[in-house]
């Protein structure tokens, strides 16, 4: 007997035997090394039921998943049946209609189990996919699976993330299809967009794109309805940057622009579709910082691309408007540009892009591309610490404003006699203003001289009491919890600067202990992990990077404890452990110590 026919045997006994059991074993043998006898047996057979069953094989892998009792199995049925229709599709072969008939109806109790793992449902998700695109191929846009669109309505009810996962990956379908579920799934997209600190990062992603699936897929006519989704993710990113949460919003919107890519590659965007998008992309620019503003580029790039896509002037106008003020800017110096920000009458956007140019003036000054004098650096000082007072000031205009009060305070420092007082005091009263008097000492990550730390030692008098009372770990989960991370960043900074002042050993030692037992509660006790602890370790690794070239044995010492102690803690996740793990590497570049 041939191989092709002794293959057509087995598979025929394979695929047509009521029990799975048989399937199930190719399976696991699949799973083996490349090089294995049982691997070697069982491919060819597997390529064989493909090229020629894969119909029959789709159906009876969804049943392996459906029925067999190892979890193993069953995951590595549905990930084997997601390659195999990927490839399937790619190369432009179709299940049966006939067999559609069969798989849906399974596919769709294979959604529905109860306690499905996420692991599945990622896998699974790919599978609906490839299956919808099959049927909706052969009706109008959805029309040939309503039930489909009952069984997404149904998850949103018991189990939206499963629910969000199902229809992310669904070819274009008409609005009738979408209008079975979409005012559920909506609700369930604003529940998690609205309470980031509840959610998992990665659930908040899923919302995202939900959300923005849904105001692509919605009809043309419906554009009150993409206005209202517009607004409320626009909105729940300002909360997601006003609890310190920035960091994942940048995140999340780097995933958007990889699923927007995958979404745009599979189906042709109307005019309305590629105005939500682009309007979209120039709203979010404004809630972020540079990293946002990057991913909002490549969205930009992607929208030109496109055949139907029209530039909206509105939109332009603000952006050349940006670049005119910009370029105005040029011919001024570092103290008109500065006089102009505080003009407090003017717009946030316009001040944000004085106190940009002001910035990159300086960095070209520090980079030694450009050059100003003593003098120039002097007059800026007592400008700057009455724009740091200036109360309401959004957080990205702050956060560069503080960048600016950096490169002026490496500057004044080098003089050598100018202490800059102002700054010291500002730091110090504290109590006015914790947040940003801690941020701008922590922004402080160029090395001090001795005869600077009469100063330091002064402002960290007052900043510790602050710092200490606001460690204790936050009580509720939907609020404004900003200060702890800063409280934290802040208590590194603090201790950071006082390891090598004998008489501080034991204030070190206290706010070290207190640092790491407030972390401990919030993973171990309260479940904050994400969002809070995990966002003031990203902000220390930040502020790691920056000091570690003027840290000696001490300063490397007590680094390296601190992380050992954090990283010690029962039950923090894998991805929490990542950034602490980023951070000992970045002092192993220096000294070459094992952690």
């Amino acid at each position: 007997m041939s191989e092709s026919s002794n293959l057509m045997v087995k598979a025929r006994d394979l695929l047509a035997t009521p029990s799975h059991e048989g399937l199930a074993f190719i399976v696991d043998q699949l799973f083996t090394r490349k090089q294995s006898v049982e691997y070697q047996t069982s491919r060819p057979l597997y390529d064989f039921c493909v090229a020629n069953f894969s119909n029959c094989l789709t159906l009876n892998l969804l049943k392996v998943y459906r029925h067999s009792s190892d979890d193993l199995v069953r995951f590595r049925s549905i990930l084997l049946l997601s390659e195999t229709l990927t490839k399937l599709r790619n190369r432009g072969l179709e299940l049966s209609p006939v067999a559609l008939n069969e798989i849906k109806p399974l596919l769709i109790s294979c959604l529905t189990m109860p306690k499905a793992k996420k692991s599945d449902t990622k896998i699974l998700r790919i599978i609906v996919s490839s299956v919808a695109f099959n049927a909706m191929m052969l009706g109008n846009g959805g029309r040939n699976w309503d039930e489909l669109g009952d069984c997404i309505l149904s998850l949103a009810n018991c189990d939206p993330l499963r629910a969000f996962n199902v229809f992310l990956d669904l070819p274009p379908v008409n609005g009738a299809f979408i209008n079975r579920f979409r005012q559920k799934l909506l609700e369930e997209v604003y529940k998690v967009l609205f309470h980031p600190e509840q959610d998992k990062d990665e659930d908040w992603i899923l919302a995202l794109e939900t959300a923005i699936k849904l105001g692509i897929q919605v009809l043309d006519s419906e554009s009150e309805s993409r206005r209202e989704i517009l607004d409320n993710v626009l909105k729940s990113s300002d909360t997601l940057v006003s609890m310190g949460m920035e960091q994942s919003l940048q995140e999340a919107l780097q995933h958007l622009v990889k699923f927007l890519a995958k979404e745009a590659s599979l189906c042709k965007w109307s005019k309305d579709q590629c105005g939500f998008v682009a309007e979209f992309a120039f709203r979010i620019a404004g809630v972020g910082g540079t990293k946002m503003k990057e991913s909002v580029k490549k969205i930009r790039g992607m929208l030109t691309e496109m055949e139907n896509y029209v530039p909206d002037p509105s939109l332009l106008e603000n952006q050349d408007l940006d670049r005119y003020l910009y370029n105005n800017l040029m011919q001024k110096s570092a103290l008109e540009i500065l006089q102009a920000f505080s003009a407090t009458e003017l717009d946030d956007r316009t001040r944000e892009v004085a106190i940009r140019r002001l910035h990159d003036l300086l960095c070209d000054h520090t980079s030694g591309n450009g050059e100003l004098d003593v003098a120039e650096i002097e007059n800026l000082q007592p400008l700057l610490i009455t724009c740091l007072q200036e109360a309401g000031m959004p957080e990205n205009t702050f956060t560069i404003l503080a960048q600016v009060v950096y490169h002026v305070a490496v500057e004044t420092f080098s003089f050598g006699e100018d202490p800059w007082f102002d700054l010291w005091d500002y730091i110090a009263d504290c109590k006015g203003d914790f947040k940003k008097a801690v941020y701008i000492f922590q922004c402080l990550t160029m090395p001090f001289g001795d005869d600077k730390q009469e100063f330091l030692i002064r402002a960290v008098n007052h900043l510790i009491p602050e710092i200490s009372s606001r460690l204790n770990p936050p009580r509720e989960l939907l609020v404004d919890n900003s200060s702890w991370v800063l409280a934290f960043t802040g208590g590194f900074c603090a201790s950071i600067r006082l390891v090598n002042v004998a008489s501080y050993g034991g204030i070190v030692k206290e706010i070290d202990d207190k640092m790491v037992g407030s972390v401990r509660e919030l993973v171990e006790r309260r479940g904050m992990e994400v969002g809070l602890v995990r966002r003031a370790f990203r902000d220390l690794e930040n502020i790691v990077e920056q000091q570690w070239d003027w840290y000696k044995t001490c300063e490397f010492r007590y680094v390296k404890g601190l992380i050992r102690k954090l990283y010690e803690i029962k039950g923090m996740k894998m991805e929490s452990k990542i950034v602490l793990w980023r951070i000992n590497v970045v002092l192993q570049r220096s000294v070459g110590e094992e952690f």
